[in-house]
Order: structure tokens, then C-alpha cells, then sequence
């Protein structure tokens, strides 16, 4: 990052970098987190990092964060909009490489489940027309 920016360049380039970080996270990414989530939300228990690690395999792991991070970062961006997920806590981590670093705990709140479920429908929809016009 070059340095001197105005505050509006440096807003527009901290946007840029999360976009470009968001893109790693595929389309698959993203359907398998929302069902996932969708599953731990179900339990009415708080669910984070480590609940996720213990279903979705190591590779898509690693990008985890920055889906929370999208759905979190929701709220902040969308200040009139409700909040899709809220922390509640949080707990040490089970993965061995964080050493025990803290990690947090959410719930799905009403409207995050139906932008996750408008999400699901929406690539049902997707697939349907693909198949359509196949």
C-alpha cells in the first residue's frame, strides 16, 4: 500500500483488497459454509471455527474466516439492514497451529437464515435454468 492516502483513497483500497480476498472464496466455498451453518445453527447451540472444522475438510477450512468475515462484515456495511450474525462468545481453538488462540462463537440470527436460505434458492435456481438450457 502506498503511503500519504487520503482517507477516501485508503478506504478504496482497504475495499479492493477485501474484494480481491473474498474472491478466493469459490462459489462451492460459500454453498457448502451456508449448509453447514445452516446445520449448526439447527442446534440452537453457539457454533464457530471449531464446529466447522470438525465437518468441513482442512482445505476449505482455511477460507472459513473470510466467510464469516463477509456475513459479519454484512452488518457494517448494511448498517440499515438487520444483522445476519451475531458473536456471543468465544472459545480456544482445537486447531494445533493456533495455539490456543481464542476464536468466536455465533449465532444465525432470523435474517441471516433467510439470506443464507435466499442464497441456497438462488443456486437451485441457477442450476435449474443451467439445466433448462442444456
Amino acid at each position: 500500500m502506498a503511503h500519504n492516502l487520503t482517507p477516501t483513497e485508503a478506504a478504496d483500497w482497504a475495499a479492493a483488497e477485501l474484494r480481491s480476498m473474498y474472491a478466493t472464496v469459490t462459489d462451492w466455498d460459500t454453498a457448502l459454509f451456508d449448509q453447514v451453518v445452516l446445520h449448526l445453527a439447527a442446534s440452537g447451540q453457539p457454533f464457530g471455527m471449531n464446529q466447522i472444522r470438525q465437518i468441513v475438510p482442512d482445505d476449505a477450512c482455511r477460507r472459513a474466516g473470510l466467510y464469516f468475515h463477509a456475513l459479519v462484515s454484512h452488518d457494517s456495511l448494511h448498517p440499515n439492514q438487520p444483522q445476519l450474525l451475531r458473536r456471543v462468545g468465544d472459545q480456544p481453538s482445537i486447531n494445533p497451529k493456533a495455539h490456543g488462540k481464542r476464536v468466536n462463537l455465533y449465532r444465525l440470527t432470523p435474517a441471516g437464515r433467510r439470506h443464507i436460505e435466499a442464497r441456497q434458492a438462488a443456486r437451485k435456481q441457477a442450476r435449474q435454468q443451467g439445466r433448462a438450457a442444456a
